[in-house]
């Protein structure tokens, strides 16, 4: 019993080796300026005066790549994932801070139009407080700030 087990095995294990290639039928052929082809089918036309070989070429199957378990496969997607959310969240902020940017340079450029212009501008201090008409030392501190926000916001 343990005989034919044995050369069960013996006869199986080279046909296996014999399964994992494969073979292919190839043309070789050279032309009339000397050029050298190859290919799977012959070449065209009944009026050919090529030598044409048939050439059998053995082709060995290469076993499929290693997968990886699931678990590790899940910690790449999720690790994919938080990527490319974070990523989003980058985007969406700077955009949020694009648009604040071009609000507040559109609210410095008209304080400043605002100031420099020479007219008296009422202020207040507070909510509660009077108006009072700026001072030509409070304009010139204004329009300095101003112009600074122009610079960082435009």
């Amino acid at each position: 019993m343990i005989v034919r087990y044995l050369l069960f095995f013996i006869l199986i294990n080279p046909l296996s080796a014999i399964a994992a290639t494969q073979t292919m039928q190839i043309y070789r052929w050279t032309d009339d300026s000397g050029i050298i082809h190859l290919s799977q089918f012959p070449p065209e036309g009944k009026n050919n005066n090529f030598k044409v070989e048939k050439i059998q070429v053995s082709i060995p199957i290469s076993m499929p790549p290693k997968e990886e378990n699931n678990k590790e496969r899940m910690e790449n997607i999720k690790k994919y994932i938080k990527e490319r959310e974070s990523a989003r969240n980058m985007q969406i902020e700077s955009s949020k801070t694009a648009q604040t940017n071009k609000i507040n340079c559109a609210i410095a450029r008209k304080n400043l139009d605002l100031y420099q212009s020479g007219q008296r501008i009422r202020t207040r201090d507070n909510d509660n407080s009077e108006t009072q008409i700026l001072t030509e030392k409070e304009r010139l501190k204004r329009i300095k700030r101003s112009e600074k926000n122009v610079q960082s916001y435009c």
